[in-house]
């Protein structure tokens, strides 16, 4: 398989990757935006609270780790960059993913009106 970068590189030049590259893709991209929502939650949180900007409460630290992260996911097959444990042809993975849902959505039922 390709890296994330040339998938990304191929779509952006009209081709049209195999389904298995996008599928790893698209969960390597989602990874990629679930550590950067974690990093402005943390960055907004430490402004809010007036914490002193120090490794994951700073902006400078949270930008390089940021670029770094992406550059080694870029780098990467996404399949190998999601890894075993978050693949979603891992059985166990879509077992504990199942719970998770079942979970998440019973105690939003229990929170509306």
């Amino acid at each position: 398989m390709r890296t994330l970068g040339e998938i990304l590189e191929a779509c952006r030049n009209g081709e049209k990757p195999d389904v298995d590259e996008l599928r790893y893709a698209v969960c390597a991209m989602d990874a990629l935006m679930t550590f950067d929502r974690q990093a402005i939650w943390k960055l907004a949180d430490a402004e809010k609270d007036g914490k002193k900007p120090f490794m994951v409460y700073s902006a400078v630290w949270q930008r390089d780790e940021n670029f770094n992260r992406v550059k080694r996911a870029l780098a990467k097959d996404p399949k190998e960059y999601v890894g075993w444990n978050n693949d979603p042809g891992n059985p166990e993975f879509l077992a504990r993913r199942g719970k998770s849902i079942k979970l998440v959505e019973s105690l939003m039922k229990d929170r509306q009106p």
